[in-house]
This record gives C-alpha cells, structure tokens and sequence, in this order.
C-alpha cells in the first residue's frame, strides 16, 4: 500500500513521523513490506517547516507531487492554529491543496486528522459522511461544512474512502485501524507493547477548547486563574473586571475578539473544564464536586454540564476517568 505523507506550509509534520515510523515496525513485524510512504507536496516544491512559530525550523524535500503521485492514500496533517477565525483565513490560504483533493481520483483513500479535518470538508471529500473534529471546531464546521454527518464525540471515523480524527495525536488511531486491518491484532499487540503506544481514547473531550485558548494570551490566562479560585456563584462581569483592572465593556470586547464567546459563557466553559477535571482526576462524589465549585445546587451543576458537554456528570466521568 503506497501511502502519501502530505507536507504544506503551516502544517505539524511531527505526527507525519510517527505515522511513518509505525509503519515500518509493522513492515519489519509482519516480515513483508506492506506499506511504503512517500512525502509528497501540492507543487513539488520544497517546504519549510516551523513548529507553530515564525522561524523555520527545517526544510522538509518533497518526493513527489500530489496530482502524479499515483496513491493508494493520502494523510493530511493538521495545521498550526488554536482559534477558529485563524482556520478561517488558513482554508483561504490553502485553495491550492483544496483543489488538488478534488482531483484525486475517487478511489484514493484520503486520512485527516485535527485540523486538517477542515481542508477535507472544504474539497467536498467528505460530504454526506460521517466525520469528526476536534471539539473547539465544532461550531465552525457545522457552520460553513453542514453537508457532512458531523460527531465530534468520537475520536476516529472510517467511511467510505476517509478516515478523519481529532487531535493533533490524532494520526495514532489512523496507524493503528490501518495496521490492525493489514497486520491483523496480533502484530498491532505487538507494535503497541514494542512502541509503547497508549490507547487511544474512543471519545472526546469536550473541554480541549479551553485548555488551547489560554495558551498563547495573557488576558485569557488571567481570566482562566481568577475563574478557577471563584466560586461558580460568584463569577460576574463587573467583579472580574474591577480584578483586571479593566471596564466591563473593553473586557467583554477581548474576550469575545480572542475567543468568539460572550465573556459570561468563556467564563462558564473555564468552571465546567475545571469541574471535568475533578471528574476525570478524583473519585469525589459529583454533590461535593459541585459544592466544593461554589455551583448553586447539585440539581443546576448537572443541567449546565450536560447542557454544554452533551455528557451529564456521571457519564462523563465513566467516558474519560483515569
């Protein structure tokens, strides 16, 4: 099987080695060469890699061009963005390789994982299929992609010619279905215990948002710190900005800028993540949960987390414990 390795300016080519270097343990373990890769390039030319900022890190040689590559499959990496309005302006910027998908012949298989998950929905690959995205993308997809069977509770999708998957790991549940269909169980038990592979989550957690938005933004992380030590019944408007030393209006404005949430409903997300975690993290029962956030009754905390995550407490904590 002659599998693709997609490389274009602004995607993480980190997961494009592992993927590769899984499978040649697998080619070694099962004694035959069943898969080969290729790096490919939408236009041949070669492509200088960063690691999410400005300056180049390496230049990765392209050994061939997408439109001639002659494929069974192609994986997509996804790119460097942590904010829906930034996928906006990359989908843009990416006509070129969205076009070149669209001419792939209908019988080449074509994998995206995290963000990339958003080219193959803009070149019409995965249309009237089921997909899923990373959570934060889920209202920017359903937004601009409506045409395809979004579930972004799943981690992994295989319909048809596509695989998709969430995260930027998301290249591990990719390698292990397509190991475990050529090589059978046998030979993925191996790689897994050989590798150290974890297993994959089968569902996803809806809070992985929260955790990217305070990354790379002052203003955000103090909101994030301030929210996590106030009671849920106490975070208003006017207390967080007279904190920040800000009006509530030029608060509300930054935060809705940096984000796209209103600054009430951020707010809300950060006490929900933090509640997640005590779910995921301790065996405290769900009541105490609530009271030791400040929520105002056990009945309400459960409403709002199933509101918003799709998961009520219990079946969270039962998806995602450790």
């Amino acid at each position: 099987m002659k599998i693709g390795l997609l490389i274009y300016p602004g995607c993480v080519v980190s997961g494009l080695f592992a993927f590769a270097e899984l499978l040649e343990v697998a080619n070694k373990r099962a004694g035959k060469p069943l898969f080969t890769t290729q790096w490919v390039g939408v236009d041949g030319k070669d492509v200088t890699i960063t690691t999410g900022g400005k300056a180049p890190v390496m230049t990765m040689k392209v050994e061939g061009v997408l439109s001639s590559a002659s494929l069974d499959a192609l994986l997509i990496p996804g790119f460097w963005t942590n904010h829906p309005r930034h996928v906006e302006r990359a989908i843009d910027a990416y006509q070129p390789l969205i076009s070149a998908l669209k001419k792939l012949p209908a019988t080449t298989q074509v994998w995206g994982y995290c963000t990339a998950v958003c080219v193959m929905a803009a070149s019409g690959r995965i249309d009237h299929q089921l997909a899923t995205a990373t959570w934060w993308l889920a209202d920017f997809v359903q937004n601009n992609y409506p045409t395809v069977n979004w579930s972004f509770s799943q981690t992994y999708t295989c319909e048809g010619q596509n695989r998709t998957a969430s995260g930027l790991n998301g290249y591990l549940p990719i390698a292990q279905a397509l190991i475990d269909e050529q090589c059978g169980q046998d030979v993925l038990r191996d790689i897994i215990e050989l590798m150290i592979i974890p297993k994959p989550e089968k569902s996803a957690q809806p809070f992985t948002q929260i955790k990217l938005m305070k990354l790379d933004d002052k203003l955000l992380r103090g909101i994030y710190i301030w929210v996590e030590k106030t009671p849920a019944t106490e975070l208003t408007i006017s207390v967080l900005a007279k904190h920040l030393n800000q009006t509530e209006r030029t608060l509300a404005r930054k935060v809705k800028q940096a984000t796209d949430l209103s600054l009430a409903s951020f707010m809300r997300l950060i006490k929900l993540h933090q509640a997640s975690e005590f779910l995921i993290y301790s065996r405290k029962p769900i009541n105490l949960i609530s009271d030791a956030l400040g929520f105002s009754d056990d009945a309400a905390f459960r409403r709002t987390f199933k509101k918003v995550s799709t998961y009520t407490p219990s079946e969270y904590r039962q998806a995602f414990q450790r």
